[in-house]
């Protein structure tokens, strides 16, 4: 390649003409004798413009010497700058934002660079250039565009994947830093490529697509770089500066940056290894991974429309637990990503729909194991109307007995009893309920189970299944027949009753029970009544069994208090009104 050197006065006017005949060609074009040329857009500074063709971002005072730029920070929009080929960097790629979630941002080579520019001290008396804002960090959204020099930040609810040009996947996980710190083509041929990611905290997984001979793959942490052609690997960066690589399948080799003297410089894991370097450049030792853990106790349908509930098993309770449910088994959208610590996975719940659960178990310094998966369905919606009454396990009378729960709105209810707990062939079965309620007076003596659904059409359709309840039909408590002995002021009921029942008893002034004079709870079926004037009552009973389930009342009976006067054959006398005349 030619070198063009510009001398003395005569170049003014070539570089001049060179800028008229290029007016009307795009922001950038190729020049002649080694040369790029670039149009000036708004916003654009000489450390911009740099970072985005030098091989060096750090060279771009030669592109203020080379086209004469008095302040690198404001130059006119339209300005045609040349750049020398030499000092260009191979042709960059992009990479492309394939899922992001939370509010993950990245800041632009560009930007980063306009930051760090020097500011010119100003003449004397005359007006400083005001010091470019600090570099903004832009949001990321599905179908953006990275390149070279980007810095992304992933919050601690977000994560990002990136598909790099030559197929490669790469998965940011919540709360890292990472710099996109070389993404280029590598000499003319358009199947080879070097990507370098620098991993300043966090963590990244990858998926290397198979690449011919020259393809360069490379992770960057603080205390290893990570290399390598085709394979599933992923490396952390601890808040102690330890770096952590795992292999789940092909060849990594590790490099530790900043050897410890004496220390071992590299090494080579395979599928189902790990490896730690501290932050001094000290290997641990190579090690097995974990075991992938047994999903398949889990259920696969969750029905929860508040939260993802996963109990993995007394056998998982003391180990620590990587997991991540996506939309399906390519893992591209991860909706739902965490560490958990025990048997114990809780999220916020998902949508209605299928999904892939993948769970890795991980080991004390952070290397995790293989991956298990499962299928999953979430089905929560219409959520099931709640239960009012019986409560859980309760016994109740089969004659006065209702089912009660609380409807959803815009729905209806789908009701079954059932004597099996798997409802395989439930006694009662109303799909249709506009309201939920229903009497057992109809239903046999004895243990049944249940449960109720929200049925919404149009719409979801049918919901799930609340959590069968428990309750018993048991026989009504009743008061047998009552006999009233005549004791003057104190006088006796009896009545007939099962074994082991007690009674509740009420006496009234009214028949309708609105003036009650006196209750009395009764635990044999005989009642004296003592402190009450003498007067005409109303008395009624009830009857309850030993586990509190009780009888409605038995019918009123007129009753009176005080002795009467009697014929000599026993029979009352009576006023004129028809009142029996009392003992005087």
């Amino acid at each position: 390649m030619r070198r063009v050197q510009w001398r003395g006065a005569c170049a003014a006017p070539l570089l001049a003409a060179a800028l008229v005949a290029l007016a009307a060609s795009p922001s950038w074009a190729r020049g002649p004798d080694g040369f790029t040329t670039h149009r000036v857009e708004e916003g654009q500074t000489l450390p911009s413009i740099a970072a985005t063709y030098l091989r060096s971002p750090k060279q771009w005072p030669l592109l203020q010497k080379l086209n004469r730029i008095q302040d690198p920070n404001k130059i006119a929009v339209g300005t045609m700058l040349q750049i020398p080929a030499r000092l260009m960097k191979p042709a960059a790629i992009n990479a492309r934002v394939e899922f992001v979630r939370g509010s993950t941002t990245a800041i632009s080579a560009a930007a980063a660079a306009d930051t760090a520019a020097p500011r010119r001290k100003p003449a004397k008396g005359a007006l400083g250039v005001p010091a470019p804002a600090s570099a903004i960090a832009e949001p990321l959204a599905i179908g953006n565009t990275l390149v070279e020099g980007a810095q992304i930040k992933v919050p601690e609810d977000g994560y990002l994947l990136l598909r790099l040009a030559d197929g490669s996947i790469v998965r940011i996980l919540a709360g890292s830093d990472v710099e996109l710190k070389r993404l280029r083509r590598r000499g003319a041929a358009s199947d080879s490529f070097e990507s370098i990611i620098d991993v300043r905290g966090g963590k990244v997984e990858s998926e290397v697509s198979k690449q011919p001979k020259g393809r360069v793959f490379e992770i960057h942490a603080p205390g290893a770089v990570a290399s390598v052609r085709g394979t599933h690997f992923d490396v952390a960066v601890g808040l102690d500066g330890r770096t952590g690589t795992s292999v789940s399948e092909g060849t990594v080799a590790v490099q530790a940056r900043k050897p410890a003297r004496g220390a071992s410089r590299n090494t080579t894991i395979t599928a189902g290894q790990g490896v730690l370097v501290d932050g001094n450049g000290k290997f641990g030792e190579r090690r097995a991974l974990p075991a992938a853990p047994d999903l398949t106790a889990l259920p696969a349908e969750y029905q929860d429309a508040d939260q993802l509930v996963f109990d993995l098993g007394e056998s998982e309770a003391s180990t620590r637990h990587e997991v991540r449910i996506a939309r399906d088994n390519t893992f591209r959208e991860v909706l739902r990503d965490g560490m958990f610590a025990g048997r114990a996975v809780k999220f916020v719940a998902l949508d209605d729909g299928d999904y892939m659960l993948g769970i890795r178990s991980v080991d004390a310094d952070g290397l995790a194991g293989a991956e298990a998966r499962r299928s999953i369905r979430v089905h929560a919606h219409p959520v099931p109307p709640l239960y009012q009454s019986p409560a859980p396990d309760a016994r109740v009378t089969s004659e006065a007995a209702q089912l009660v729960c609380s409807e959803v709105a815009g729905t209806e209810v789908h009701l079954q009893v059932s004597s099996r707990a798997d409802f395989s062939q439930p006694e009662v079965d109303q799909p249709g309920l506009s309201r939920c309620r229903l009497g057992l007076a109809t239903l046999p003596l004895g243990d049944y189970y249940w449960r109720v659904a929200s049925v919404q059409t149009p719409g979801p359709g049918h919901g799930p299944f609340a959590a069968p309840q428990r309750f018993s039909l048991i026989a009504t408590p009743k008061v047998g027949t009552l006999d009233v002995a005549d004791a003057g002021d104190a006088p006796t009921l009896n009545w007939s009753a099962v074994a082991g029942h007690s009674f509740h008893g009420q006496i009234a002034k009214d028949e309708a029970f609105r003036q009650i004079v006196l209750e009395a709870d009764l635990k044999a079926p005989r009642w004296t009544i003592n402190g009450v004037e003498r007067g005409a009552y109303y008395v009624r009973l009830r009857a309850r069994d030993a586990s509190g389930a009780e009888g409605p009342y038995s019918p009123p009976r007129l009753l009176r208090i005080g002795g009467v006067v009697r014929t000599s054959t026993g029979g009352g006398v009576f006023s004129g009104d028809g009142e029996p005349l009392a003992r005087p």
